[in-house]
């Protein structure tokens, strides 16, 4: 599946009321960790069928940015049912997100050993 564009028009829709889990990418094409993540982000997309896979550009959205992502970018969120849980990002602030990280998050949701709390 292919990552997909949210804007504040389809927000609701397409990850608010999704019947499928969502994650949502928060980035900027100004930011270095942002466009290194991004062919990762897209590869994941492709491999996790049950996940909807989405990008907000910070610049351009702003009222999303300010809602999920005031604190900076890159930032990922993951959404059940509507419910917002922010994947953390690692301690390691200079290597960003890694995908060991990010499959492990999101193979324990595919096998129901995810908890949010």
């Amino acid at each position: 599946m292919k990552t997909k564009i949210a804007t504040v028009n389809n927000f609701e829709e397409e990850v608010l009321n999704s019947t499928k889990a969502c994650v949502v990418l928060f980035s900027s094409e100004f930011c270095h960790l942002c466009v290194v993540l991004k062919p990762l982000f897209e590869k994941l997309a492709e491999e996790y069928n049950n996940i909807k896979f989405f990008t907000v550009d910070t610049l351009e959205e702003e009222r999303l940015t300010k809602i999920f992502s005031d604190d900076g970018v890159p930032t990922i969120y993951f959404f059940v049912d509507g419910d917002a849980t922010e994947i953390e990002y690692p301690a390691d602030e200079d290597a960003g997100y890694s995908e060991e990280s990010l499959r492990t998050f999101f193979d324990a949701h595919e096998s129901g050993n995810l908890r949010i709390v």
